[in-house]
């Protein structure tokens, strides 16, 4: 009954359990009593189908009646017709020839018309509880997701104007000194921009089109570092269209480029690899700079960190984490690791 009204199958429900429950009580009273079958289907039958459908008419001729009124009502129109109907059907047998004489049968209709009629009011308040308990949840579900959603964009808002002001800034201090690569870091922002605005309006981005950004950010900096700069971007091609929350690698490049490269002399290369291994997609941001105990000359808050963390936990919950450990021969491997099952592999429209 795809398709149906839930009041309409609920009936329609009640209808074929009466069906059957009449004629379990129809085989009953064969074996109790003498009679022809159709007179114990036909007594049955008067008690129960009464009661169904004098049910059915209060409920829509007074759909604000309580369910407990309704039955109660419906218990007494099946006594009284049903026992009407008794009696017609065994008025011919000389031992019912008077209506006091069908008592026994009318009590018998009454108790098991009243015992069936609070299974059924038992067993519809049960299903009207889990109806409207997975109303709730599913309300619960859309306000979680609402509410996940808004967090990701406040804090994708906070991550933003963090690396375009930086940015900005060091273009301003190359202008003077350096106008030439202050025209090329210039040019590849534009790039950058354009390539943010594509996904800007996104909550989910492919990993594809994270490393992107990655590449443009990085392709920035080189520009500024000239050749104390170099970077790989490396990742498995089956997981490229994996769904994620933008801008979560880019904040993990821009520390491993002022706490770890900028501060070495030399300088340092910047390696980001994205693979699947064990039903986890890992990606990892790994840098040769000074490692994490060396003193940085940004003396920044961790905003760009907290609010990565902040975002998978709001998409994933316990399903994702983020590490930031020194590497033994020197500088720092930051790592997202998401577990596969949570993430969509398909682009999001």
């Amino acid at each position: 009954m795809a398709g149906t009204n839930p009041r309409t199958r609920d009936w329609v429900v009640s209808i074929l359990a009466t069906t059957v429950f009449c004629l379990a009580i129809a085989v009953a009273t064969k074996l109790i009593w003498a009679g022809k079958w159709y007179e114990h289907i036909a007594i049955s039958f008067g008690y129960g189908y009464c009661a169904v459908f004098s049910a059915f008419a209060i409920s829509k001729m007074w759909p604000s009646f309580p369910l407990l009124r309704i039955n109660g009502l419906s218990i007494l129109f099946s006594f009284v017709f049903g026992t009407l109907n008794a009696y017609l059907v065994l008025s011919h047998y000389s031992a019912f020839s008077g209506f006091s004489d069908i008592v026994p049968v009318a009590f018998l209709g009454l108790v098991l018309t009243a015992g069936c009629f609070f299974y059924f009011y038992a067993y519809e308040q049960k299903m009207i509880a889990e109806r409207e308990l997975e109303i709730a949840k599913r309300k619960q579900s859309e306000q979680e997701k609402a509410l996940i959603l808004s967090q990701l964009k406040q804090l994708q808002s906070q991550i933003e104007p963090h690396f375009l002001f930086n940015t900005l800034a060091n273009i301003q201090v190359l202008i003077d000194s350096e106008p030439t690569q202050a025209k090329q870091m210039l040019s590849k922002l534009t790039d950058l921009m354009r390539a943010t605005l594509k996904t800007n309006t996104k909550e989910l981005i492919s990993l594809r089109e994270e490393l992107v950004l990655a590449d443009a950010y990085l392709g920035i900096h080189q520009v500024r570092l000239g050749e104390r700069l170099q970077y790989s971007i490396d990742y498995d091609t089956a997981i490229d269209q994996v769904q994620l929350p933008p801008f979560l690698v880019q904040p993990l490049v821009e520390n491993a480029i002022q706490h770890g490269i900028e501060p070495n002399g030399a300088g340092g290369e910047i390696k980001i690899e994205a693979t699947k291994q064990d039903g986890l997609i890992e990606i990892r941001v790994e840098d040769s700079g000074v490692g994490l105990e060396a003193p940085s000359s940004h003396n920044g808050h961790g905003v760009g960190l907290a609010n990565i963390r902040q975002r998978l936990q709001a998409m994933f919950n316990e399903r994702a984490s983020l590490s930031i450990v020194q590497n033994s021969l020197g500088g720092v491997t930051a790592s997202i690791r998401i577990e596969d099952g949570d993430l969509v592999c398909s682009p999001v429209p």
